[in-house]
């Protein structure tokens, strides 16, 4: 029974080289994959920190265009509560309701985010 043409190719690149079997030509063997090893992980490591720089863009700007809608949002949100309290109480009361009002929920909003974050840096973690 004959080898296949196949098996002996794969044979033939998995065997080292039958003509240096010194000790200096195996490390020199040795170094050289090293190399080639340490050359295919930096590549591999710049494909990947591209692939993530690109998506970290991506996200970047949807994030930044989700803030410009929210804030367009909540900017109709207090002309139309202006809008709404005017009949009832007057230009001058109703813009400083809500500015009251809108001032209060920032201070609150404020006050949580500095709690969240003394809480994440102190050694007090459950």
């Amino acid at each position: 029974m004959s080898i296949p043409q196949a098996d002996q190719d794969e044979q033939a690149k998995a065997a080292p080289p039958p003509d240096d079997s010194s000790v200096r030509a195996s490390v020199a063997r040795l170094v050289a994959s090293g190399k080639e090893l340490a050359e295919a992980e930096l590549e591999w490591a710049k494909v990947k920190g591209a692939v993530l720089a690109d998506g970290l863009r991506k996200w970047l700007v949807m994030a930044a265009l989700a803030l410009v809608f929210l804030v367009m949002g909540v900017t109709i949100l207090i002309v139309s509560a202006i809008i709404a309290l005017v009949p009832l109480v007057g230009l001058l009361a109703a813009s400083l309701i809500v500015a009251g009002i809108s001032i209060v929920a920032a201070i609150i909003c404020a006050l949580v985010a500095r709690r969240i974050f003394t809480e994440l840096f102190s050694g007090d973690t459950p």
